[in-house]
């Protein structure tokens, strides 16, 4: 029996008791989960995320986005200045609340990445390119501008972006589901053992070093906190949120969430991301409201 059948008939028992697990960590993803889809972030998932913050659980953003797309909402939050982490990059870079200092990088080179960019080109798919702050584009776009507009980023031209001197922490792609599957599929025997991929939306493909993933990211934050994975609470919508979600003592996809990140979950939302579904969760299994 899976565990989100478990956890379904024990509240069918219980109606509205809390589910018997005293949670300490809280894992979200940001687009398709914390926030509406226009990037906003409701007054209620500010309020539930404060209440748990108050009664001593620690709320960590864990997100594909650079940091510069994260700090804001950090900041409406008001986890800022806090002790804790937000992890970024699907977990290639992880900052300190405190002073917004990265305390984890995992890179790699131009030369593991060359495949995937030369393969992209050929297909017609737009390039980004990561590394902590610096967000590198290959040529002004409309899209590439709606991007820094929406993430607050400085951008960076290089019409060559393998030429840049240092070294990356993510890699996205960007074109139409057909597209990204052809690159994927291209590029799979050639980046094998250096880097891994995932989609983190139908028009995005992300390419980060090997073994970095989000459920790696939340195992490493965990236990530097002392939190057992099993008091801990992860919530996605994506491909790119399967490893937490199935990593945490609790994973759970929103009600919007892709059918098979559902399949893999513990339990489904009846909310959306535009019904505040990270402040049900947090009412229903942190603070005993539901």
């Amino acid at each position: 029996m899976k565990k989100q059948q478990k956890i379904m008939s024990t509240y069918e028992r219980k109606e509205r008791e809390v589910f018997p697990m005293a949670y300490r960590m809280v894992f979200s993803d940001m687009d398709g989960t914390l926030l509406k889809s226009a990037s906003e972030l409701s007054e209620k998932n500010i309020e539930m995320v404060g209440k748990a913050v108050d009664q001593g659980v620690e709320f960590v953003i864990c997100t594909g986005r650079g940091v510069y797309g994260v700090e804001r909402f950090l900041e409406k939050l008001n986890l800022l200045g806090r002790p804790g982490y937000v992890i970024c990059q699907n977990g290639a870079a992880v900052y300190n609340l405190e002073n917004m200092e990265m305390v984890l990088k995992h890179s790699f080179s131009s030369d593991d990445l060359r495949p995937v960019v030369e393969i992209a080109r050929e297909e017609g798919v737009e390039v980004y390119l990561y590394d902590d702050r610096t967000f590198v584009a290959e040529k002004v776009t409309p899209q590439v501008e709606a991007y820094c507009r929406v993430m607050h980023a400085d951008m960076r031209i290089l019409p060559d972006g393998l030429e840049y001197e240092g070294y990356f922490t993510k890699c996205l792609l960007s074109g139409s589901y057909e597209q990204l599957d052809t690159v994927r599929k291209k590029v799979e025997p050639l980046i094998a053992g250096k880097l891994n991929h995932f989609f983190s939306g139908p028009q995005y493909l992300e390419f980060v070093k090997t073994g970095v993933s989000k459920g790696r990211a939340l195992q490493e934050t965990a236990e530097k906190a002392g939190v057992p994975l099993a008091e801990v609470i992860a919530i996605g919508d994506s491909e790119n949120d399967l490893s937490m979600i199935q990593a945490a003592g609790l994973g759970v996809a929103v009600a919007n969430a892709q059918e098979h990140v559902k399949a893999a979950a513990d339990y489904v939302t009846e909310t959306t991301c535009e019904q505040d579904a990270v402040a049900d969760v947090l009412q229903r299994f942190v603070l005993g409201e539901k």
